[in-house]
């Protein structure tokens, strides 16, 4: 009985032992093998996908990917790890040459970049593929001009005399004609500036929901705003008379108006009655009217605001 168990576990273990060694010089060799094929030169071609970027505004491309075949001459290692790395190249539109309707990736102007991704020699190289043609379709183009809708409103004694500027007054976009041909201008978002008392400046994105069929090359835009103390000035100013009866001598009262201006305190000093004009014309007159209405005719550009302190003047024909 215990002859036998000894001899059965010796058996056991013999089979074991033959079973590991012949694992390990299985694997062994299996690694010399790999080792010598991986160690052989082999020229492989293989297909390098390529991804189309930054697409020009100006035109219509529908085609944004390609590939690249390339024969390679290389060692199994490296051919290996070419695979496992898988690379994409990345080419820009706006860097590619164009012909009439197409496009054109050349291959022998891209070498250098393709190479870097791929990590290979150039002398190991052949380039299958010498370009890709990528169709397009050319928009029409045109510049608008811009209108800003900035609402502003200053704080308390604070204005402006001069206009609100935008940089650029005018963008280009791109798109169908007949589209392009019914857009006259453009318009900013909507912004609001409240209580403004000191230079403004910033940048307004463009309302582009109403025209979203055309391509814009721009965005947004800059503006800026000076604002300044103001103050308010007065200026007794003759009233003159225009279109009066030929056959009549005109008497009016009063004389003169109070022209009630508001200009900056850099401008105050430079304002005088000679930069305002005051009228009464007889040609606006109505039937049964028994006085006339006096308006300012001309007044300085650096004033922002005038009004005057009377609205009738009354008047008295001798005839």
């Amino acid at each position: 009985m215990f002859k036998e168990q000894v001899q059965r576990l010796n058996r056991t273990t013999f089979k074991k032992t033959n079973f590991k060694a012949f694992f390990f010089f299985f694997i062994f060799a299996l690694l010399i093998w790999l080792l010598i094929q991986f160690s052989k030169t082999y020229t492989k071609e293989i297909s390098v996908p390529i991804q189309f970027t930054e697409i020009p505004k100006d035109k219509i491309v529908n085609k944004t990917k390609g590939t690249i075949k390339i024969r390679v001459t290389e060692n199994g290692f490296g051919l290996a790890w070419l695979s496992i790395r898988n690379p994409k190249i990345i080419s820009s539109l706006e860097d590619l040459s164009v012909t009439e309707n197409n496009i054109t990736f050349l291959t022998e102007t891209q070498e250098t970049e393709i190479l870097s991704k791929l990590r290979v020699n150039f002398d190991k190289v052949h380039f299958i593929t010498k370009k890709i043609n990528i169709p397009f379709i050319q928009k029409e183009t045109k510049k608008i001009p811009v209108v800003p809708i900035i609402d502003v409103s200053y704080a308390p004694g604070y204005n402006s005399d001069e206009k609100l500027e935008i940089q650029p007054d005018s963008i280009k976009i791109s798109g169908a004609k007949k589209i392009l041909d019914s857009i006259k201008f453009i318009s900013t978002q909507k912004i609001t500036l409240k209580e403004v008392s000191s230079n403004q400046n910033g940048k307004v994105k463009i309302d582009t929901a109403e025209y979203s069929n055309v391509t814009y090359y721009q965005n947004e835009i800059a503006y800026q705003l000076k604002a300044k103390k103001f103050t308010e000035g007065r200026l007794n100013i003759p009233i003159e008379i225009l279109n009066a009866p030929e056959d009549a001598t005109v008497s009016i009262f009063p004389k003169e108006v109070i022209v009630i201006y508001t200009v900056s305190l850099d401008s105050f000093e430079e304002v005088s009655k000679n930069d305002f004009l005051v009228i009464c014309d007889f040609n606006d007159l109505s039937e049964n009217q028994n006085f006339l209405i006096p308006k300012i005719k001309k007044k300085p550009s650096n004033v922002t605001a005038t009004r005057l302190n009377i609205n009738k003047v009354q008047f008295v024909l001798k005839r």
